[in-house]
């Protein structure tokens, strides 16, 4: 309707009847494009027109309007202005640079807006109000009195009139509900109530914008920036199953981009340990993924999000798919490969490793899983081989280099080279003082040789006291006390490991009975390793202990 009354109010005709037919031409087919909300495409065929035409108002009117829904306020502006130039006493023109002008906040030249829709349209008592309602925003108090004044002289008393008189007289300021009114204007537009939410947030009004947006959505229940705004102010509410709920919303709209979908659910990935969250984002990701089968990058976010949960085979599956689709994505062969090794599967690790080896021949990391392949499958010369092309590939990540030392350190275990490990481990360590895991690691190998325990002590403590919840690594210590005779301090820890161990661990329960039997409570001794037997530990030496009330190495 109101392209039609623009169009109606007559552009100046151009030079040729050429140039007039092309205009009409691109006029029509822009508002084609602007019907079909292609508002990109329409701007295009109105710029062209007025390249071809420079004074043809209403070109530059749906100009405006195609920029304002695009968000371009700086550019709906300008061209709304150069109608306006062209056209002084088109109503459409002033009400779209109001529009304007209330989503750039400018109470000041909205309030000259109003002045104009007053000129051309007298009668239309909305304009009152709506300019002493800018004026009372702009803080013109007694200007915005003398406007309801003209209200009630030229169209009487009316509720509205009293209310509003009520509102100037109570608190001398502008409230939520006012900043919200101006915008909403004299017609429901989605922008204007996003933008109103918007200043609303912005201003800690939590409640009023819920109701703004609750309006928008009612408009348009479908547009992800409404349920995207929704979501978070739920969020903020802790109304988890709404604030998901109004994602999910979003999420099924194809008008919301990809990019930020990703970026959603990877800042949710800190919450996966939450069941509402892993829900949720793995219905989402799901969602993802199925409405965009062609796109690797969708695809290989549902396979993170299944990682995180450690559902490897589901994750797995999702990754090779992506590949499918797009080999040039590193981090999904790594995912693979990963993911392979995790699972067991080292031969096909291996082969996948080959395989993005042709794509990624530099990358040093790539020869570190295939190494760490390699070597699970008994292939340990060629894991060295791998080791060292890694180390030579990248010589600034030192804690890839302290996991390429360590697993040599592992290899040479293996190979009974017992010598060439240690100088591993050590190098490893020194590449990375605070990886604790080497560190355990390392201990752990020292004291099953009886080697240097007090090195191992010291390597061990600093693991153990470096991850306090980990009951491997103090179940480690405890070990290495436990070899050097410290029965006292030795129980101190295995008690740590067993608090920290929820799944009942027969080997820590074993080792608490040795300690207890070397104490001297060898009635408690016997007890604990029972219930290391009843944990799923069935050594001879164990049955032995039971059967013999005695201590074994």
């Amino acid at each position: 309707m109101c392209s039609q009354v623009a169009f109606g109010q007559g552009a100046v005709t151009p030079a040729t009847n050429r140039d007039s037919n092309v205009v009409k031409q691109l006029f029509f087919a822009g508002l084609r494009e602007k019907m079909s909300e292609n508002y990109v495409v329409a701007s295009t065929s109105f710029n062209k027109i007025v390249g071809l035409d420079p004074n043809n108002h209403a070109a530059y009117f749906e100009l405006a309007n195609a920029n304002l829904r695009l968000d371009k306020l700086t550019e709906a502006e300008q061209n709304i202005k150069q109608a306006i130039k062209l056209n002084n006493d088109n109503l459409w023109y002033w009400r779209l640079l109001g529009e304007v002008y209330k989503r750039n906040n400018n109470m000041p030249e909205l309030i000259s807006v109003f002045n104009q829709l007053i000129r051309l349209d007298p009668e239309n008592d909305g304009y009152y109000f709506d300019k002493a309602n800018a004026l009372f925003l702009a803080n013109q108090l007694d200007a915005a009195k003398k406007t309801y004044d003209e209200i009630e002289a030229k169209f009487g008393e009316s509720r509205d009139l009293i209310n509003a008189k009520k509102r100037l007289t109570s608190n001398g300021s502008a409230s939520d509900s006012d900043i919200v009114k101006l915008l909403e204007g004299n017609q429901a537009d989605v922008k204007n109530y996003l933008y109103a939410a918007g200043l609303l947030l912005q201003k800690g009004n939590d409640p009023e914008a819920l109701k703004v947006l609750v309006k928008a959505q009612q408009l348009e229940p479908n547009n992800f920036e409404i349920n995207l705004a929704l979501a978070d102010i739920y969020r903020k509410q802790k109304n988890d199953e709404a604030a998901f709920a109004s994602l999910k919303l979003a999420f099924e709209s194809a008008e919301m981009p990809l990019t930020e979908k990703v970026k959603i659910i990877a800042a949710l990935f800190p919450k996966l340990n939450q069941p509402v969250v892993a829900k949720n984002v793995t219905e989402m990701s799901k969602l993802v993924a199925e409405k965009n089968p062609g796109d690797a990058k969708a695809l290989a976010l549902y396979g993170d999000v299944l990682y995180q949960q450690n559902k490897l085979k589901e994750a797995l599956a999702q990754y090779q798919a992506a590949l499918k689709l797009n080999e040039q994505v590193y981090a999904v062969w790594e995912q693979v490969i990963n993911i392979q090794t995790l699972l067991g599967h080292y031969e096909d690790a291996v082969k996948v490793g080959d395989e993005a080896l042709t794509i990624y021949p530099n990358q040093a990391s790539l020869y570190y899983y295939m190494a760490y392949a390699l070597y699970k499958t008994g292939k340990y010369e060629s894991a060295q081989s791998n080791l060292k092309t890694s180390l030579q590939l990248d010589v600034e990540n030192k804690s890839l280099q302290a996991q390429i030392y360590a697993l040599q350190g592992d290899i040479y275990i293996n190979q009974n080279n017992f010598q060439a490990a240690k100088t591993a481990f050590e190098k490893a360590i020194s590449t990375e003082p605070d990886n604790y895991l080497i560190m355990n690691n390392y201990a752990y190998y020292l004291a099953l040789k009886n080697e240097d325990l007090v090195k191992a002590a010291k390597y061990a403590e600093t693991a153990a006291n470096g991850m306090p919840n980990n009951p491997s690594v103090i179940d480690t210590y405890a070990f290495i006390l436990f070899k050097q005779q410290k029965y006292d301090l030795a129980k101190t820890w295995i008690e740590k490991a067993l608090q920290n161990n929820s799944n009942k661990n027969g080997v820590y329960l074993e080792r608490y009975g040795d300690i207890l039997f070397m104490k001297g409570e060898k009635d408690e001794a016997v007890i604990q390793w029972q219930k290391a037997k009843q944990a799923g530990n069935g050594s001879e030496v164990l049955i032995k202990k039971i059967n013999e009330k005695k201590y074994f190495k």
